[in-house]
């Protein structure tokens, strides 16, 4: 992980990759990690915590070692790493892939901090999963001021409404309810503890805090701050969720 200073405008798209070897996170956060069979070290400047990745986020798998998937994560694209804009690389346990299906593809994103699942719709019996903000689900029903999502095992949960939107509506949304949305999600994680390579509600890092804003109001941006300013498009006056970022041109890191 390379550090590059930003302070809390872009769009950018994922490179292709083969739908043989297209996989989808199916827990609610795991490590990426610089080598297989290593843990994170929360607290502590961990030199092999890539970044983190969110139930339901595709990777490329690129190799399999034992219990361990080598993997590119294509919706966080990267380019320090080889010098080419790729998706973020690193291993994950290989038990927490499934194959990805389109039919699986996310409408709704968390815009809650967390995001509490239920087993039914008048929330009385809480599930074991809890989805973090930005996470992107698949809904099939919006009954009773409640979303019904499938999972990517075919079973449902059920959300509160309050805690998502669709990302049909996010992307109609006006340049100033845009830049609300972003403030607002980035405010959700303020006070949270700082995390090498973090980025959720557990630990986050500050290029992870700015992903994570932008995610959860439908907007995509590169994870690390070097890369979002690689993305940016220099402005004359600022605006609330501009980017400003504070290391020199000629020394980014």
């Amino acid at each position: 992980m390379i550090h590059y200073t930003a302070v809390l405008v872009l769009l950018l798209t994922a490179g292709c990759a083969s739908s043989r070897s297209m996989m989808s996170l199916n827990a609610p956060l795991t490590d990426l990690r610089t080598q297989p069979h290593t843990t994170a070290q929360p607290g502590a400047h961990d030199p092999l915590e890539e970044t983190q990745l969110l139930y339901g986020e595709r990777v490329r798998m690129l190799q399999r070692q034992g219990e361990w998937a080598r993997v590119e994560a294509i919706e966080q694209p990267e380019f320090t790493h080889a010098r080419r804009w790729q998706g973020y690389p690193g291993w994950v346990p290989a038990a927490v892939l499934v194959p990805w299906d389109q039919l699986m593809d996310p409408t709704i994103v968390v815009t809650a901090e967390w995001a509490q699942a239920w087993h039914d719709p008048h929330l009385t019996r809480p599930a074991a999963w809890r989805f973090a903000l930005g996470t992107r689900l698949r809904a099939i029903e919006f009954a009773g001021h409640r979303w019904k999502a499938e999972l990517l095992d075919g079973k449902t949960v059920w959300l509160r409404f309050q805690d998502e939107q669709s990302l049909e509506d996010l992307a109609v949304l006006s340049p100033l309810s845009r830049r609300q949305q972003i403030i607002r999600s980035a405010g959700l994680l303020v006070g949270d503890p700082y995390y090498w390579g973090g980025r959720s509600p557990t630990g986050v890092d500050c290029s992870g805090l700015v992903n994570l804003a932008y995610r959860s109001a439908g907007v995509a941006i590169p994870r690390d701050a070097h890369e979002q300013f690689l993305r940016a498009t220099p402005v004359t006056s600022l605006q609330p969720a501009d980017l400003v970022f504070l290391s020199e041109r000629s020394n980014p890191r």
